[in-house]
């Protein structure tokens, strides 16, 4: 076990940077199960070395040619790819939209299981988690049940497509589509009005621009390529020469 400072400091790298041996460190323990991670495990993984299933080092899980989703149905799931292009200006199903579709399913998989955790934290844990991520970032994991917005979204746009467009949500024109998504978009006129549609676009709208922005697609729109020192920073070249 590592101390609360001990914790702290290495989160930074202030050990190395200051000088820190940790030895004299006399702060409180973390409490139970929050352990320092493992530089011999993260080096190997880095360094390409051979990464077995279920082991330490295990980076991803390597998945079926054909993806299953584990939350949504058939018909749910062709809804959520559709809207995920949609909302990435996308004409067609590219890889990126898979990908994204793919996590968003996976990750509403867990999500239940991941809210009871949440409730379940000790408050030292607790108190940790708040420290770390904040108190409304903590919250929303204790409270939002990300779950049922789905369903009652999904329920809400395909009841709504049926009843203005006389078809299911799938079948619509792209025009269509989109001028269902505008109804309860943030670009809607009467933005104080709240229903399981408005709700639904909220959530999905985070999880589709953060799921992009994590993919090698997003990544390579940022121009991110990786960790890198630079001897001044860029742009202050006349500063630093």
């Amino acid at each position: 076990m590592v101390t609360r400072r001990q914790w702290l400091l290495q989160l930074g790298g202030g050990v190395v940077l200051a000088g820190w041996s940790g030895v004299d460190l006399d702060a409180a323990e973390l409490p139970p199960g929050l352990y320092e991670a493992s530089r011999d495990h993260l080096g190997h993984a880095l360094a390409g070395g051979p990464v077995g299933v279920g082991g330490e080092t295990e980076l991803v899980q390597l998945r079926a040619a054909t993806f299953q989703p584990a939350f949504f149905s058939p018909d749910e799931y062709q809804t959520i790819r559709c809207l995920t292009a949609l909302m990435l200006g996308e004409t067609s199903e590219t890889a990126v939209v898979r990908e994204i579709a793919e996590w968003i399913d996976l990750t509403l998989f867990d999500a239940a299981d991941v809210r009871t955790a949440a409730r379940a934290l000790s408050p030292a844990h607790r108190a940790v988690a708040v420290a770390y991520y904040g108190a409304e970032h903590v919250r929303k994991r204790e409270d939002f049940d990300a779950q049922k917005v789905t369903r009652e979204g999904l329920a809400w746009i395909e009841a709504h497509s049926r009843r203005w467009h006389g078809g299911g949500f799938i079948s619509r024109s792209e025009s269509r589509q989109i001028a269902i998504l505008q109804f309860i978009s943030d670009e809607r006129q009467d933005r104080g009005t709240e229903n399981a549609g408005t709700r639904f676009f909220s959530y999905f709208k985070e999880r589709v621009v953060d799921g992009f922005y994590t993919s090698r697609a997003g990544l390579d729109e940022l121009g991110y390529r990786g960790n890198a020192f630079y001897a001044s920073p860029p742009g202050c070249e006349h500063l630093y020469g």
